[in-house]
Parts: C-alpha cells; sequence; structure tokens
C-alpha cells in the first residue's frame, strides 16, 4: 500500500511541475511578445490607432487561447489529484494548443514572413483542441470556454489566408 501510495505521489509531483513549466514559459512567451492583459486589451482593442500591429486580432485570438488554455490544464491536473483520468487526452491535446498559439502570438506580433503557414498548421492544432474540449463541455465549463477560444482562433486563422 505505501508502494503504491508512493509511486502515485510521484506521478503528482511529476504532473504539477510540468504544469508549472508549462504556465511559466506560457507566462513567459507573452512577455517576450509583448502580450497585453485583458484589462490592457479592454482599455486598446484590436485595431486601435498605432497599436497592436496589422495582426492585432489574431494575436489577441491566440492570447484568448491560450489564457483560457491555462486555466483548463489546472482544471485536468486537478481533477488528476482527485484520481480521475478521463480528462488526460484533453490535456494533452490543450498542451498542443498552447504550444501552438504561443508560437502564433508571438509570429502574429512580429508580423512575420512566416505567420501565413504558421497559421495554417495553428488553425489544425486548434481544431483538435477544440474537437476534445467538446466532448467535456457539458460538465465543465472551463471545457466550453476553451473550445470557444479556439473555435474563434480558427476564425481569426483562416481570415489570414482570405487576406
Amino acid at each position: 500500500m505505501t508502494e503504491t501510495r508512493d509511486t502515485r505521489d510521484q506521478a503528482e509531483i511529476r504532473i504539477d511541475r510540468r504544469g508549472v513549466l508549462a504556465g511559466a514559459a506560457g507566462a513567459l512567451a507573452l512577455a517576450a511578445a509583448g502580450g497585453a492583459t485583458a484589462a490592457e486589451e479592454a482599455a486598446h482593442p484590436a485595431g486601435h490607432a498605432g497599436h497592436g500591429g496589422k495582426y492585432a486580432t489574431l494575436a489577441h485570438a491566440a492570447r484568448v487561447c491560450i489564457e483560457r488554455g491555462e486555466t483548463c490544464v489546472a482544471h485536468c491536473l486537478s481533477e488528476f489529484r482527485s484520481g480521475g483520468n478521463t480528462l488526460a487526452l484533453c490535456a494533452t491535446r490543450v498542451e498542443e494548443m498552447l504550444a501552438a498559439c504561443r508560437g502564433l502570438a508571438v509570429l502574429a506580433s512580429l508580423e512575420s514572413q512566416h505567420l501565413a503557414a504558421y497559421a495554417a498548421s495553428c488553425a489544425e492544432i486548434c481544431r483538435s483542441c477544440e474537437t476534445e474540449c467538446r466532448k467535456h463541455e457539458k460538465m465543465h465549463e472551463i471545457c466550453r470556454a476553451c473550445a470557444e477560444s479556439c473555435a474563434d482562433c480558427i476564425k481569426a486563422c483562416e481570415a489570414l489566408k482570405s487576406a
């Protein structure tokens, strides 16, 4: 019994470290990209003269995905700590989305020449995340919010193709 409990405690510690590291990496990526807080976004909406650049709407959609995705992963980790594993694939898809959207926010802020190609891939990753989160949205509001932000980011990525 002690051996099993110790093994489970060690697994929880590894999961917690990954979550903390992922969150810290996300915060650093946003800071490096000049990411705005929700309050700053409200005060200076996309398209506001002189702010946000050419791809402000896309960068904003990516940052919303990141914010909601981090909340979703934290929720998944809480479920794991309670002994549940039904959100394991959800957590994986959200982590993939987080990695992609962090890059998207940076490339959009830089008005990168590679943005269109990257956005196409990011849309596919967001689609995977949205699909998985939708499976849990009736039981978990956090999953619904994450799925909705992915849907919005997909639209923003696809709008870039037609621009």
